[in-house]
């Protein structure tokens, strides 16, 4: 048999040819809060919890688990994020109320639930995205508008990633470096805040063929406006776009 020595101080040990060629991955560790997420959601989509229905305490959830409080408000505020549950304040979580009629099968839930969150999520945007964008062609300077231009570059440049289905994040980069263009760190983080659901939005409506080169242009249009110092433009170019999107979403 074909072997090498493996020197462990002064001892040595065979390796053998089939232990050589032996390939080991690197584990990955699942924080606790994605396994509650994980939970969370298979007991939506097994109907165990509905559009509406109210979680348990958190104090129950967190004994029921064996875990801090800690992780499981981390776990929590994703799923907020991702537009999944709710917080009224004084009355405990809720999982969100679908805003489309229904849903086809309790395996679409999760889909539906996804959709209703975007479509609010678009709504906001159509204020504080516009506002974003009129400040941001006001205060712009030249590294800025710069920054915005390379986000919108990389967009095109990512053909042949997209293709393949993979994932990219140069249309986040592109609406951050405007937030960043406004010189206001509150308008940066709301849209870190929404992350998730922005990339949602991407998935589903760059699944339309011919609509992702639309968005490059309507992007190019807004870059254009805020190049030009124009806030009234910028403004009304924005409001375009995230129409457009809301548009196409309503079609899917």
């Amino acid at each position: 048999m074909l072997y090498n020595e493996y020197k462990s101080g002064s001892t040595s040990y065979p390796i053998t040819q089939r232990e050589e060629n032996m390939e080991f991955k690197e584990i990955t560790p699942v924080r606790l809060y994605e396994s509650v997420i994980e939970q969370i959601m298979d007991l939506v989509k097994n109907n165990k919890l509905k559009p509406g229905d109210k979680l348990p305490p958190e104090r129950e959830i967190a004994e029921k688990l064996s875990i801090s409080r800690g992780s499981l408000r981390e776990a929590f505020r994703v799923l907020e994020s991702r537009g999944l549950i709710k917080s009224k304040p004084g009355g405990g979580r809720f999982i969100r109320e679908i805003r489309e009629n229904g849903h086809d099968s309790t395996e679409n839930i999760i889909s539906s639930l996804k959709k209703s969150s975007i479509l609010e999520l678009l709504e906001a945007r159509e204020v504080f995205e516009v506002k974003i964008a009129k400040i941001a062609a006001q205060k712009a300077t030249i590294e800025d508008i710069e920054l915005i231009e390379k986000a919108l570059n990389k967009i095109n440049e990512e053909e042949e990633e997209l293709k393949y289905g993979k994932e990219t994040e140069s249309d986040t980069e592109f609406h951050l470096a405007i937030a960043s263009a406004s010189h206001n760190f509150v308008f940066v983080n709301i849209i870190k805040l929404h992350l998730d659901l922005l990339k949602e939005t991407r998935g589903k409506t760059w699944q339309i063929p011919g609509r992702r080169e639309k968005q490059y242009q309507e992007h190019q249009a807004i870059l254009q406006a805020i190049k030009e110092h124009n806030a009234k433009k910028a403004g009304e170019a924005m409001l375009k776009h995230l129409r457009n999107i809301r548009e196409v979403l309503g079609k899917i």
